[in-house]
């Protein structure tokens, strides 16, 4: 007979995302117990403490600190602020107030707090007794501490874990508001004032904008070693992307690399309260495992300006047009699986009451996000002759043909100007040979395709005047879209655009490119200022007819 005690019920170990918490971003810990027995089948109370003690700057009291003082442990955000402090530390040695042995006596500049600093020990008050905590502006500059103890169903204590975390840091200031460019006749006549985003409320269109927001399940240190490891979690930088998707004010959002679980659990029910409705297409990634780690492609709409017409939500994945065309040809199949997608959304305006000389307005938007890999150049010009033609295909299905029905095609499109995606979009068609990215169709990958197309699409931002490239004496439109719209450290280029059909839409507004030293300060991006590898863009249009 075993008469061996039972395994201990016990804590084995407590860990957060990130060991630096931000004022306002949710905390919640990952809990491991000891034996493999699930945190989920036992019960568990949860305290959350802050350290009386504070770590922040001692000349003006903000955070984070970057310099330490060793003669007396104060510490400072910046060259300046020790600079500043430099004169009272001199005083310290004139006048005898350095520390003294077991005294705790400190002197103190402007902005710093006594506290309880004359005991090493550390005095600790609890704040939260819930899984999760999200820091507030108390706790700035203070470390916290996370306690776990599990119960035994008679109601007995378990072992429990203890976790420190580092001291709480204020997010840094958001960027400064973009300005809108105003446009006539495609060219920047005027500049907006920052944060407006209409150019002319007294014409009928609407704003667009298109931005890829970066997955989590990309945005890795490895990747992204520049950017401050704090930085790159989604509950740090989902706050971000949401601050500036609402102060934008768009009538459509086209997004792309947005996971299923952030969709679900943050952007749909956040942006509903702005008054948007959403639309979300996965990309058909069973393989990678669970479905609310894939990301896809996501396009919120203002719903008192909009209504999705019958049959008019349409999604497009590349794969399966992949296995109904080539379903025969493993090889050329297996290079065609990419797992790409997009969404087509047939719009009607709701008019409110209100009389236009066109009747009805009707508008059918895009989004996508292209194959990425630069190895598989044929493969991004197949996507997109393909999603061409399921625009077509639907512009013919909504209103008889192709050339009545406005339309805006917007994405991520890994695709640099001049390319061969790009000259099809921009040219109507584009002819292989030496000049193109595919001298040789060695896998026969497009070698049935058109590579042509019908609707009269313009670059939005190939507009005179929108950025440094965008010059009146350019004749080649591929040459006047951004330097960027991609910055990485390892990579800088533009990749993303917004076409729109020129002969019934034209350009009011265009917001204006992110000022490069703003980009570049923290090396690339992302960074704790921009939640993104890529940088948003947005248009006004106005429909012609």
């Amino acid at each position: 007979m075993d008469t061996s005690d039972p395994p201990p019920l016990a804590v084995h170990r407590l860990r957060l995302i990130s060991d630096q918490p931000v004022e306002g971003c949710e905390l919640v810990p990952d809990v491991f117990m000891l034996n493999g027995i699930s945190p989920l089948s036992v019960r568990l109370e949860y305290k959350w403490y802050r350290c009386m003690d504070k770590m922040a700057c001692s000349w003006c009291g903000k955070t984070p600190v970057v310099m330490q003082r060793l003669t007396d442990d104060t510490y400072f955000c910046s060259t300046q602020c020790f600079l500043n402090a430099w004169p009272g530390h001199q005083a310290q040695h004139r006048i005898g107030l350095t520390v003294s042995k077991g005294t705790g006596d400190k002197f103190h500049g402007p902005g710093q707090s006594n506290g309880p600093e004359a005991s090493t020990e550390q005095k600790w008050i609890e704040v939260a007794n819930t899984n999760a905590y999200t820091p507030t502006q108390e706790d700035i500059g203070h470390t916290l501490k996370l306690a776990c103890t599990p119960y035994h169903p008679d109601g007995s204590k378990g072992i429990a874990k203890t976790l420190k975390t580092n001291y709480v840091i204020a997010p840094p200031p958001p960027p400064p508001p973009r300005r809108m460019l105003i446009v006539r006749n495609n060219v920047v006549v005027s500049v907006g004032k920052p944060g407006q985003f209409r150019t002319n409320m007294n014409r009928l269109g609407f704003t667009l904008v298109t931005y890829n927001c970066l997955a989590e399940i990309y945005a890795t240190s490895e990747v992204y070693p520049y950017c401050p490891a704090w930085a790159l979690p989604w509950n740090y930088r989902r706050r971000n992307i949401l601050r500036e998707l609402v102060a934008y004010h768009a009538d459509i959002m086209c997004l792309q690399e947005v996971q299923a679980d952030h969709y679900e659990n943050f952007l749909e029910p956040e942006l509903a309260k702005y008054n948007y409705a959403g639309l979300y297409k996965c990309k058909t990634r069973e393989f990678m495992g669970q479905y609310g780690k894939m990301d896809g492609c996501a396009m919120f709409y203002r719903r008192d300006k909009f209504s999705i017409l019958p049959g008019g939500a349409h999604d497009v994945e590349f794969n399966s047009i992949a296995r109904m065309r080539h379903g025969n040809d493993k090889r050329l199949l297996n290079r065609l699986l990419r797992d790409n997608v997009a969404q087509i959304v047939a719009f009607e305006v709701n008019m409110a009451g209100q009389t236009h000389p066109g009747g009805r307005r009707q508008v059918c938007i895009a989004n996508t996000h292209i194959n990425a890999s630069v190895e598989f150049a044929d493969v991004k010009l197949w996507q997109t002759q393909h999603l061409l033609m399921e625009v077509e295909r639907m512009m013919t299905q909504i209103s008889g043909s192709i050339n009545t029905l406005p339309m805006v095609l917007a994405g991520d499109f890994n695709s640099l100007p001049g390319s061969d995606p790009h000259t099809l979009l921009s040219s109507g068609g584009v002819t292989l040979g030496e000049a193109s990215d595919l001298a040789r169709d060695l896998h026969g990958v497009v070698r049935d395709l058109p590579l042509r197309h019908a609707l009269p699409l313009r670059s939005a931002l190939a507009t005179v005047g929108a950025h440094v490239n965008a010059s009146a004496e350019s004749h080649e439109l591929q040459k006047m879209e951004p330097p960027y719209t991609n910055f990485t450290a390892h990579f800088v280029g533009t990749l993303d655009y917004m076409w729109y059909t020129y002969d019934r839409l034209s350009v009011g507004g265009l917001m204006e490119m992110v000022e490069d030293r703003l980009v570049q300060e923290t090396t690339a991006l992302p960074s704790p200022t921009f939640s993104s590898d890529h940088v948003p863009l947005l248009a006004e249009y106005y429909f012609k007819r």
